[in-house]
């Protein structure tokens, strides 16, 4: 469940993380005060203050004479960390089968149902939501909490990744397949099908996104800079 801002920093914070999280804000993309103060609606005090606190978690980097800009996306950090995805989400996956009770796979059946209706309507933005909520209940069931809080984290640091996925239609609909088929391995209570599912998803979005990224700038630059296309082109 998402928090409620209680101040405007807290607000403007959630709402510039939100725009470069979906690519709305690109990466270079200066991020200018005056225009996200009015946008927004505040002055320009809790701005600057969530810039400072985006900038020291890496979303946002600051130069002299330059200003704001949102962070590139850098080929070797992204690539590290679906390497660690590719090599932990299974095994956590693997590790909530026998631990998800009736209510929970009722639960996980809704959000299936709900992401079929995003896939038919095209939503990305619902469909990503979505995708999130269903692998994270899946996590929480897991009794191994400590991996599944180094993989929360390693999650929301790829998280500008998401954007990509969900642009592919075809994608999208390969990766919904696969939903129903990890949700079957859980009401079979069936870890190795769990694990080789979640595994053969991961790997799949790990060679997809670093050919695209590879596609899209110099390979052998450290700082690469997402542009905005559709990725089904």
């Amino acid at each position: 469940m998402t928090s409620i801002p209680t101040t405007r920093a807290e607000f403007v914070y959630d709402r510039l993380k939100e725009k470069i999280l979906s690519n709305e804000i690109a990466p270079g993309e200066r991020i200018i005060v005056d225009q996200i103060s009015r946008d927004l609606g505040v002055s320009p005090m809790p701005v600057r203050e969530a810039i400072r606190r985006l900038e020291a978690e890496g979303w946002i980097e600051s130069k002299p004479y330059v200003g704001a800009r949102v962070a590139p996306i850098r080929l070797e950090e992204m690539e590290e960390l679906y390497a660690i995805r590719l090599a932990l989400e299974p095994i956590l996956a693997k590790s909530a089968v026998g631990h998800v009770d009736d209510e929970t796979i009722t639960r996980l059946e809704a959000i299936l149902k709900q992401l079929d209706e995003a896939l038919k309507a095209y939503d990305s933005h619902t469909f990503s939501r979505l995708n999130y909520e269903f692998h994270r209940t899946i996590y929480d069931q897991s009794p191994w909490q400590e991996l599944n809080r180094i993989v929360t984290a390693v999650w929301d640091k790829s998280a500008r990744s998401r954007w990509f996925f969900t642009h592919s239609p075809d994608f999208m609909a390969t990766s919904q397949e696969e939903h129903w088929a990890m949700l079957e391995a859980l009401r079979k209570n069936d870890p190795d099908a769990m694990e080789r599912m979640m595994r053969t998803q991961k790997q799949r979005a790990f060679d997809n996104f670093m050919l695209y990224l590879r596609q899209v700038g110099n390979a052998s630059s450290s700082h690469l800079h997402a542009t905005r296309v559709n990725a089904a082109e």
